[in-house]
């Protein structure tokens, strides 16, 4: 039972990044027509009607353990849900999708830091390794691989906000373990969507009278909209937050260095995007550390993992 459990949940966190990688594609081709606050607010409001009427049932039966943990899915709410994917869709803004999925498979190594950090998971010589390998990796992409970038700070706006994002994306996912066992999956992210839209509504308000972009919708852009909503938002978050229930947030991390495949693959199919030379050098430096990082053995993480299931 154990060893299907742990099956599942690779396969699991595996099919949640595959859909993952259709976020970065479609972000990239959504963000000539809306803004970034308009594509997250749209993406969410989709995922939250779709899922509410399925939910309805689990919000009432879980709705004592909702109101017990009201405090942490605010928190996982406003950083999974609000911020998290409002900074993908800004960095999409000015970097390639490759380089988008790039830096979220960061989020293992910041996973690490916050486990370290809230659970005192101990952090071994071989992930302090690791961690420099990883950051090497992430200099000669920020860089291009031109050292004079590197000293004189010249990076692209889009890659340092999704550096961002991927470590908010990593305190979701460590901070996902302080969630009830007894708080249904379903329960739990349609609570989590509701109060993200609520928190972008503001936002959404502000940016569309700002904004010089028209709120237009063609039959291309709306089916976009719905598959963010539904594949991305609900399936994934789904899949994901129970691998991690499953086999941990460590090993669920490591199955997300898979995203740049993906990615790299569909940009190629559906953007024309080429992938150069160096986005190859540094996501192989990226990937190593990161595999450092999270393959090691760690006796003291596998007994508290193996006590949370």
């Amino acid at each position: 039972m154990n060893n299907f459990k742990t099956h599942s949940g690779y396969i699991l966190a595996l099919l949640a990044t595959l859909i993952w990688s259709g976020n970065f594609i479609v972000a990239r081709d959504l963000n000539a027509s809306y803004s970034p606050v308009s594509i997250s607010f749209f993406r969410w409001l989709i995922a939250t009607v779709v899922i509410l009427p399925f939910a309805l049932p689990h919000l009432k039966r879980d709705f004592k353990l909702l109101i017990a943990q009201w405090r942490l899915i605010l928190v996982l709410s406003l950083t999974g849900v609000t911020v998290f994917n409002t900074l993908i869709y800004l960095a999409a803004h000015t970097t390639s999708a490759f380089n988008l999925s790039l830096f979220a498979i960061t989020a293992p190594i910041y996973v690490v830091f916050f486990n370290w950090m809230f659970y005192k998971e101990i952090i071994t010589r071989n992930q302090t390794i690791g961690f420099i390998i990883l950051l090497v990796g992430l200099l000669v992409l920020l860089s291009k691989g031109n050292p004079e970038k590197i000293l004189e700070l010249e990076f692209n706006r889009g890659d340092l906000w999704m550096a961002v994002a991927a470590s908010i994306f990593a305190f979701y996912s460590s901070l996902l373990r302080k969630k009830n066992p007894a708080l249904g999956n379903l329960s739990f992210l349609s609570s989590t969507f509701i109060l993200g839209v609520f928190m972008l509504i503001p936002f959404f308000i502000i940016d569309l009278m700002s904004s010089s972009l028209p709120l237009k919708f063609t039959t291309s852009s709306t089916l976009q909209f719905i598959f963010i909503g539904v594949g991305p938002s609900i399936i994934s978050y789904y899949l994901w937050n129970k691998s991690v229930v499953e086999i941990g947030s460590t090993k669920a991390a490591t199955i997300y260095n898979t995203l740049p495949i993906f990615s790299a693959f569909f940009a190629a199919l559906f953007l024309n995007e080429q992938v150069l030379a160096i986005q190859i050098v540094s996501s192989a430096i990226i990937v190593a550390g990161v595999l450092l990082v999270l393959l090691g053995k760690r006796n003291k993480i596998s007994e508290y993992e193996s006590g949370q299931k």
